[in-house]
């Protein structure tokens, strides 16, 4: 039997906020190891506004994979970029979009993977005098997750508060501001919530990579695509946008196959003639 042909390497992992603490253990499990290069991954974007990102979270992961990769004269790399806001589905609610790349210069291979999730906490409050904000620290799960102070107007802004000490400091020294921004750090070193999602697809990630090809044996194999069309129970409609399965397929050759969902029809309730 081969041995699966990342087993034994090393990879880079562009990270500036400690993502390969809670990343390495799903790339062990293929036995491949993480370096992370000394470089510095704020230059593409901070969460904290101070550097706006050029570029969609995938178009950044990759930026940033190549980056490591370079700096650590490396073949292989990896990077994550998350998208923390109003969710595109439930827009009402908070979502974390975790982006996860792999870059393989030997083979010529770039693997995308994403997770999203609505469990993260991502809270913000203006204050405009002294008001209580206790009510605010429960929601933003203080001290066990970070804290930003900023003033609304200015340049300074303090980072990674996790203490009551350290958050008074940073309130009183911005007290000649009208209003002060107090919000959730959502560097990943800062917001546990945030870490359990970045594991997740980096789980996904290792997934794909260990899955070869069923046809040429490369490593990658898994869903690049949607099966798209179903009628409607009710009205027998059809819908155009409706998902009826995956297409799975390979990053290095043109092989796919197609797996079909068990759902065969579409409900009234999404149907766009009988729920308008």
């Amino acid at each position: 039997m081969n041995l699966h042909p990342y087993r034994g390497i090393t990879a880079s992992f562009a990270t500036k906020h400690e993502k390969q603490i809670f990343v390495a253990p799903y790339f062990a499990a293929l036995e491949i190891s993480l370096t992370v290069p000394d470089i510095d991954t704020d230059v593409l974007g901070t969460f904290s506004g101070e550097v706006a990102r050029q570029g969609t979270p995938k178009e950044v992961a990759l930026k940033k994979a190549r980056m490591g990769m370079e700096a650590a004269g490396l073949q292989h790399g990896i990077a994550s970029e998350g998208s923390i806001g109003p969710d595109p589905i439930i827009p009402f609610m908070n979502s974390d979009i975790e982006w996860m790349v792999w870059v393989d210069t030997e083979r010529g291979i770039e693997i995308v993977e994403f997770h999203r999730s609505l469990d993260i906490v991502a809270a913000q409050a203006v204050l405009e005098g002294s008001e209580d904000i206790e009510a605010f620290l429960k929601r933003a799960d203080f001290p066990n997750h970070g804290l930003i102070v900023r003033a609304e107007k200015g340049d300074e802004i303090f980072k990674g508060i996790r203490d009551r000490k350290a958050l008074e400091g940073a309130l009183n020294a911005l007290s000649a501001s009208k209003k002060i921004i107090v919000e959730s750090d959502l560097r990943s070193h800062q917001s546990p919530s945030r870490q359990k999602n970045i594991a997740a697809v980096a789980k996904k990630l290792v997934s794909r990579l260990s899955t070869l090809c069923h046809q040429c044996q490369s490593p990658g194999w898994g869903e690049v695509g949607n099966l798209y069309g179903l009628e409607c129970s009710e009205c027998r409609n059809f819908m155009d946008r409706a998902v009826r399965g995956k297409v799975l397929g390979c990053t290095t050759c043109d092989y796919r196959e197609e797996l079909l969902s068990e759902r065969k029809f579409v409900e009234p309730a999404e149907c766009e003639i009988c729920n308008p």
